[in-house]
């Protein structure tokens, strides 16, 4: 497994995609991942609720970092998402696992739930471990 810590640290200080959408990794563990996200109209589509690419992105964060948590560098392969209720209050969080694994993907699931504990969508990830990448 990577430094939990190491991990979470380098997805929350990147300058990439989590950090320019306000998504900030809050606790890893092996194989497993959350992530929280402040909602605000520059997160809102036009109907006021919490964009889809913005719950996409968050599950995607969270299923990249929880099979990264095994010690390999991933990309998604595939993912299927199931927007079930607006995504609205003051926080997203979104919580993920490994559920299988090989020598060369990883399955995911995760769920973002709202400030009252409602399931917002749900989703699946196929994440490949990247050649190189070992032991990162």
């Amino acid at each position: 497994m990577v430094d939990a810590q190491w991990l979470k640290d380098r997805v929350n200080r990147q300058e990439g995609f989590p950090l320019h959408n306000g998504i900030t990794v809050t606790e890893v563990g092996e194989g497993h991942c959350t992530c929280v996200a402040d909602l605000a109209p520059d997160k809102y589509n036009p109907h006021g609720i919490a964009h889809g690419g913005l719950l996409f992105a968050m599950c995607d964060t969270v299923a990249g970092t929880a099979a990264t948590s095994l010690g390999r560098g991933v990309v998604t392969r595939s993912a299927d998402i199931h927007f079930l209720r607006p995504g609205t209050g003051r926080r997203l969080t979104a919580e993920g696992r490994v559920t299988d694994h090989g020598r060369s993907h990883a399955f995911c699931t995760v769920e973002v739930h709202n400030d009252d504990g409602a399931l917002v969508c749900s989703s699946t990830f196929e994440m490949v471990f990247l050649e190189g990448e070992e032991n990162i």
